[in-house]
């Protein structure tokens, strides 16, 4: 999984999260025209990611069923004719939620996500998009938002820039639930009381 982009998420829905969770750490790496920031090593950047995850569902209740995604690292190249890279790369892992969770509850579940954002501190933005998502961005520079998308897939993605250009930087992929034609496994499948009417 590491250093990959799996072609079955739904595009349109997470294209728009990661240019939301870019903008966030916008300034994070060497193209943003100032010093860029130094590097985060990669353990670092997992513990900052895992934690990210982690905060934004400390304030949901009841507790959701989930599972996170390998950690992925994308260098990051310079725009227009003169493409190079810019010698870092933006990280991120996705926590797969796999309640159920009904549409006339997806308000409900942001406004908990987001209570927790910010009481620590985090700048928060909801899209007005239906189906509709949030993102926050943390006083380090890390990111983090929410997606609900029209099949039902509930993704929540941790965003942490910049991170060094080594290959594996997050070590050897751990296996994750797939389904019998190896995609992944991330269809919300558990009901819930309270989540799922």
């Amino acid at each position: 999984m590491s250093g990959s982009r799996r072609g079955t998420r739904p595009g349109i829905a997470v294209a728009a999260l990661a240019l939301a969770l870019t903008a966030c750490s916008a300034g994070t790496g060497a193209s943003g025209g100032g010093a860029p920031k130094q590097l985060v090593p990669a353990d670092q950047a997992l513990r900052r990611m895992d934690a990210l995850l982690d905060e934004s569902l400390a304030d949901v209740q009841p507790a959701l069923r989930y599972w996170d995604d390998n950690p992925d690292a994308v260098e990051q190249y310079s725009k227009g004719l003169d493409e190079h890279s810019l010698g870092y790369a933006d990280a991120d892992r996705r926590r797969h939620i796999m309640t159920r969770i009904a549409p006339a509850k997806y308000d409900t579940l942001l406004d908990m996500v987001e209570r927790g954002w910010k009481a620590k501190g985090y700048t928060v933005t909801r899209s007005a998009a239906n189906p509709p998502g949030s993102t926050a961005s943390a006083p380090d520079g890390a990111g983090v938002g929410i997606a609900f998308h029209p099949s039902g897939l509930i993704e929540i993605t941790a965003h942490v820039s910049p991170v060094p250009v080594v290959h594996g930087p997050f070590g050897t992929p751990t296996p994750v639930p797939t389904m019998s034609n190896g995609n992944p496994d991330d269809v919300p499948k558990y009901d819930d009381p309270f989540w799922s009417n």
